[in-house]
């Protein structure tokens, strides 16, 4: 079922449910939630939706399963489009993209215990995926990828580079006469996570690219990023 030029409101608490094949083109959703649960039995699972030139504000993707989609085009008008402890397969971002932010964290409600049992279950999840997400294609204003394991994101070498823990661990990168804040930021959160590798952007639409890539730049003559 292909949408054109829709006005979207939805909320998914919990359902279960799996929405599968649509295609949104030039659509708006405000205000939408999906999957947004503190058990891991109730995740919703999102297949086979393609979204094409379309925005959004004040969505929020809670601990879904997302696979085989694509976003070509998101406008997030200066928000953040956030996913909370959601797993990825095959899922693509390519085009123009606003602000994206994938976190491991479920939400600022859950307990430790509810932390612990969707860290496990999104690492059992991730076993049987080949790559999660490919934003190669992918123009953005921001990303921010903590919590997606590294190695399973399609990149860019130019402008997204793989960080590993055992590198990142050496604390040579503390040192490095970076223009922004942004990486030591970026390493900082990676090293608090349990992750074993993360890859980091300097988002093509910033307004501080170029200060980025000289920061990322640093980054591969220290020897932190992975050689491509």
């Amino acid at each position: 079922m292909i949408y054109s030029d829709q006005e979207l409101h939805f909320k998914d608490h919990g359902s279960r449910a799996v929405f599968s094949d649509l295609e949104f083109h030039e659509c708006y959703f405000e205000g939408c939630t999906v999957s947004m649960t503190l058990e891991v039995g109730r995740r919703t699972t999102v297949r086979n939706i393609r979204l094409v030139d379309c925005s959004q504000r004040g969505c929020l993707i809670g601990c879904a399963i997302i696979e085989d989609c694509i976003v070509d085009g998101l406008n997030t008008h200066g928000q953040a489009l956030r996913s909370m402890a959601a797993v990825f397969n095959r899922v693509i971002f390519r085009g123009k993209v606003g602000t994206i932010m994938i976190s491991d964290l479920v939400s600022s409600f859950a307990d430790e215990s509810t932390q612990s049992k969707f860290a496990s279950a999104n690492k059992e999840y991730y076993r049987s995926v080949d790559w999660a997400i490919d934003i190669s294609e992918a123009s953005c204003l921001e990303a921010d990828l903590r919590g997606m394991p590294g190695h399973l994101v399609r990149r860019d070498p130019e402008t997204q580079v793989l960080v590993t823990r055992e590198k990142a661990q050496s604390n040579e990168w503390r040192d490095l006469p970076f223009k922004t804040g942004w990486w030591q930021t970026t390493c900082s959160i990676f090293l608090r996570g349990d992750q074993e590798s993360t890859v980091v952007v300097a988002p093509k639409r910033s307004r501080e690219f170029r200060e980025l890539m000289h920061d990322l730049d640093l980054l591969r003559k220290a020897g932190i990023s992975e050689p491509d």
